[in-house]
């Protein structure tokens, strides 16, 4: 029993460190590196645009299985600090230290981690979130349709922002295929567009004489 309670509760800090970690990259990853790799082939890339997509599901399975996973590292270490301790005192230091531990394993440090280089760590995740996905999709269902009697359905459009498309051509990574003259004359296009100003031969020339 006290091997079961010992596993739970890995397995509950695991998943907890999981889905803080996927929330924190999803919500910071560059929605047009996602759009470019998933157009030239990206298995991860179009899973990872597809939970973009309908960020509303994928937060609210992210919220469920982090969840889950809090209450059942809660009972399980309470159940075996009872076996192991049988001092109060005991019993205090080790539930002090259990919510320590799934603070920092499985909050701060996922966090930190999917942060610094969220493209990578979501690509990397993508394949366990469409399991985890699949598992929680009827939860996932329920609650969403629970929450959409008291909330208003909006409408969730999958789009990339002028700004993206200039982080991609001016740091061009990721199996990007564009010459540099293309990456110039884009970048000059939606320069202008942002501008508003007009689109002419004469305004195209500076991407060309850059070239």
């Amino acid at each position: 029993m006290t091997v079961l309670l010992a596993i739970s509760m890995i397995a509950a800090l695991a998943l907890a460190a999981f889905c803080a970690g996927a929330e924190t990259a999803f919500m910071s990853v560059n929605r047009g590196r996602i759009v470019h790799l998933a157009h030239y082939g990206s298995e991860t890339a179009r899973i990872v645009q597809k939970a973009l997509s309908s960020m509303n599901r994928t937060l609210t399975s992210l919220l469920i299985g982090n969840n889950i996973a809090h209450v059942v590292f809660s009972a399980a270490s309470a159940a075996l600090g009872a076996r192991l301790w049988a001092m109060t005192w005991e019993r205090t230091v080790w539930t002090a230290g259990s919510a320590l531990a799934i603070l920092y394993l499985s909050e701060f440090l996922p966090k930190l981690f999917c942060a610094t280089r969220p493209l990578t760590r979501i690509l990397a995740l993508s394949k366990a979130y469409a399991v985890f996905a699949a598992v929680l999709r009827p939860v996932t269902a329920a609650a969403m349709a629970v929450t959409g009697i008291f909330i208003k359905k909006g409408e969730n459009r999958y789009t990339v922002t002028p700004n993206e498309i200039m982080r991609i051509l001016q740091d061009r990574k990721d199996g990007v295929k564009l010459t540099d003259f293309e990456s110039a004359l884009i970048s000059r296009i939606v320069t202008l567009r942002r501008k508003g100003e007009a689109i002419t031969v004469e305004s195209l020339l500076s991407a060309l004489d850059s070239e």
